[in-house]
């Protein structure tokens, strides 16, 4: 039997963190070998700052897709399971959604602090965000697949 859309979608959500940790590790060997051999980058045309600005984007890089694969997830179950217009604001169908299928409290409220930290990081607004770790983010978006149903 096929596993169902929440199943596909939980894993594409779980797939963004795991991808992160790769680029983790990346990132620590590529340093690595840039102590070996310097001309790496510069041999590319990049030079320190590029990596820099990579490690400090990083993690960042991934919160916001992994709150993009949450949003298309939510918004798919908008349209096709509940044949809404997929145009509503996000924080509409959160809230929306939490009502209907009677997500608990506490989920909602942290899947909000993880919308409003991606606005953060994309927008540069909601300055009354503050840090959602990616891990924590991605429980709390599998704990609000878990009311979902498992098809749709």
């Amino acid at each position: 039997m096929r596993p169902g859309k929440k199943t596909d979608r939980s894993e594409r959500v779980k797939s963004v963190e795991r991808q992160y940790f790769v680029a983790e590790k990346a990132r620590e060997s590529l340093e690595v070998a840039l102590k070996a051999h310097p001309a790496l980058l510069t041999g590319i045309g990049l030079n320190a700052a590029d990596l820099r600005a990579f490690k400090s984007n990083l993690l960042d890089t991934y919160f916001i897709r992994l709150f993009a694969e949450f949003e298309t997830a939510i918004k798919d179950y908008w349209k096709n399971g509940l044949s809404e217009d997929p145009r509503t604001r996000i924080m509409d169908v959160i809230d929306s959604l939490a009502a209907g299928r009677r997500v608990l409290d506490s989920v909602r409220v942290n899947v909000h602090a993880a919308r409003k930290w991606r606005n953060k990081l994309v927008h540069e607004e909601d300055t009354d965000a503050t840090e959602v770790e990616l891990t924590s983010a991605r429980s709390s978006f599998g704990r609000f697949f878990g009311f979902l149903p498992d098809d749709w």
